[in-house]
């Protein structure tokens, strides 16, 4: 898991929730964030995917915390085709975003 700064993926994660919710299986704009880590990329039923990110998952790509860095990085890059609206961020951005992300999916789970 993502070792970053929680408080600061806090803040980070401010940026991204227009278009993604982290703690309800609701879409917006951005497919939900909820059970993230492990997850196959482009397979959240009822969200409309780009063909480029649908194709990836059906190339085997899971999400977690190095892919997960590698496309919030350059998503354009990672994924040619995404239709994510975002340039990317910086690494140590993407440790505490990383390190947010996980801490909400680790209480959540908590009963």
């Amino acid at each position: 898991m993502a070792e970053g700064d929680i408080k600061n993926g806090e803040k980070i994660y401010q940026k991204c929730r227009f278009c993604h919710i982290l703690n309800q299986p609701a879409n917006r704009m951005g497919p939900h964030l909820m059970q993230l880590q492990e997850r196959k990329a482009g397979t959240i039923e009822g969200f409309q995917y780009s063909a480029a990110m649908k194709q990836a998952g059906e190339n085997g790509l899971i999400w977690n915390d190095a892919t997960l860095k590698e496309f919030l990085t350059a998503p354009k890059t990672m994924i040619p085709g995404t239709t994510m609206r975002f340039w990317g961020l910086w690494e140590g951005q993407i440790d505490d975003l990383l390190a947010y992300i996980n801490a909400q999916a680790e209480a959540a789970s908590k009963p």
